[in-house]
């Protein structure tokens, strides 16, 4: 049996740029999450968000900024919008990597959809996952 894993290789930090560009070319056709970004400049908000995973991922501290106050502004997110978030970040990395870094994004997506949930007084579309 062939193993797709094995073709595959992990994400790196130079790779954010890449496919943060298709998960967010993504959520702006989707039905559900495509209003909350049709207004962002994503040419100014796309090297914050790769700052900002490149930080988490790879401690570069590349990212300075507050992640959360951009979602304040978002009126009627539901656990629904960041599920489909987090569905759609983990199937773009599937897609193209795999391995700890790829497995890393994905739960600290979790983490970070829970944390931004209840602080914005929504109830998570799923209890927290703690990383491994």
């Amino acid at each position: 049996m062939h193993d797709v894993n094995a073709i595959r290789r992990d994400v790196r930090d130079e790779d954010l740029d890449e496919l943060l560009t298709a998960f967010y070319a993504i959520i702006a056709s989707d039905p559900l999450l495509a209003k909350y970004f049709a207004e962002v400049d994503m040419s100014v908000h796309m090297p914050k968000i790769v700052a900002f995973w490149s930080t988490l991922l790879f401690r570069t501290r590349s990212y300075t900024g507050n992640a959360f106050r951009p979602h304040m502004a978002m009126p009627g997110l539901t656990g629904d919008h960041f599920a489909r978030w987090v569905a759609t970040l983990e199937r773009v990395v599937d897609a193209r990597f795999a391995g700890p870094s790829a497995s890393l994004m994905k739960e600290l997506a979790h983490r970070i959809a829970y944390g931004m949930q209840l602080r914005l007084g929504i109830s998570p579309f799923e209890p927290f996952r703690a990383t491994a």
